[in-house]
């Protein structure tokens, strides 16, 4: 058998290098920044406000939806005023609208194809936060076991409940807690999810060069987390409505991109199902966890989302360098779904393992502050 001389190793590395495949060129070669025609659904504050002043400052189009009306105008004063600060000058529309009203975003369609005879980036971003216990919420505690509330199959922790329900659960009113909010968190999470891609999935697709969509989804969509029972159900459902719709819609041209980050430093964190303020702030309760260090920062997040939005959608090799790069086979599209930080998409495949059982869960127990009642 013939052996290689050894003077052809040196070169093995600079011939990789050379057979190596460049990246495409990215989207932003075929849609100028300021020439980019943007839909912001849920734009009066959190990443919504973050995104609209980015594409403000590099003076894309920019057209703003969101149900409260003074605040959308602020956004709009702001986004004005920080284009003409990076030397732009960006068209900001508004639209005070309800995602889950149909009218609505027919309205908001009809006056972005007037204005702009279409659109080349959606995002959808309207989120409703929901951080209440279940059983709290149904007005049922859950505490250590004793002789009065044993349950048959001796368990540690043991269900009760104030009134004439004690031994059977909540009540009417509690009950109907539970309702309201869920009902309130999945009207905006998922039916305005699923609105959105049909009203504007058509238009998107026929009336841009390079044609993305954006969901801004939840960690709590994947990983399952105390405090997040409805958040965590509703985001799921949102998350799985836009998924299965690039599974429908392959081929139609559109890219599709959901994001799933972990809590971010903004209000949004703060809100309520029902109101802008009184939420659950975790960095305020005395808990075993660094809150202040797992908290993303709005920029960062921005930048993730804006730059996962400026890669190529076209397949590119998977593995760049010879000879994978020559079986086109395994080339890949750019990601479809990412988690931020990495660790919760680990956390996704590991779940159903022990891994997940014995060091997931009690960490995310942990977190919220719910280890030691046990």
């Amino acid at each position: 058998m013939p052996h290689l001389p050894l003077w052809i190793l040196p070169l093995t590395i600079p011939m990789l290098y050379l057979l190596k495949s460049n990246p495409l060129p990215s989207r932003e070669t075929v849609i100028p920044p300021d020439e980019e025609r943007v839909l912001l659904l849920g734009a009066s504050s959190g990443v919504g406000k973050d995104l609209a002043l980015a594409y403000a400052r590099r003076g894309a189009k920019v057209f703003l939806l969101a149900r409260r009306a003074e605040a959308l105008e602020e956004v709009r004063r702001e986004c004005e005023e920080a284009a003409a600060k990076a030397g732009k000058k960006a068209e900001v529309l508004v639209f005070p609208g309800d995602l889950t009203k149909v009218a609505d975003l027919v309205s908001a369609r009809e006056m972005i194809v007037k204005a702009w005879s279409g659109v080349d980036t959606v995002h959808i971003l309207a989120g409703l936060p929901s951080t209440s216990l279940l059983m709290d919420l149904a007005g049922v505690s859950l505490d250590r076991s004793n002789p009065s509330t044993a349950s048959p199959s001796g368990a540690p922790l043991a269900f009760g409940s104030k009134g004439e329900s004690k031994n059977l659960g909540p009540t009417l009113e509690g009950l109907e807690r539970v309702e309201k909010e869920a009902r309130a968190v999945a009207e905006v999470n998922y039916l305005g999810t699923v609105l959105a891609l049909s009203c504007f999935l058509p238009l998107l697709a026929s009336s841009s060069r390079s044609p993305a969509l954006h969901h801004l989804s939840s960690v709590a969509a994947t990983v399952p987390a105390p405090h997040r029972v409805i958040y965590a159900a509703t985001k799921s459902a949102g998350l799985m409505a836009v998924e299965s719709c690039r599974v429908e819609c392959e081929g139609c041209g559109v890219r599709f991109f959901s994001f799933c980050p972990g809590t971010i430093d903004n209000e949004f964190r703060l809100k309520t199902a029902t109101s802008q303020t009184g939420g659950r702030d975790e960095t305020k309760l005395p808990i075993k966890h660094s809150w202040e260090g797992l908290l993303l920062q709005p920029e960062i997040v921005t930048k993730t989302i804006l730059h996962h939005l400026s890669l190529s959608p076209k397949p590119q090799p998977l593995v760049p360098y010879p000879p994978f790069n020559f079986f086109r086979a395994l080339d890949a599209p750019p990601k479809h779904l990412v988690h931020m930080p990495f660790m919760y998409r680990l956390a996704m495949f590991v779940r159903d393992t022990p891994l997940g059982w014995g060091y997931i869960e009690p960490a995310a127990r942990r977190k919220y502050g719910l280890i030691g009642r046990a």
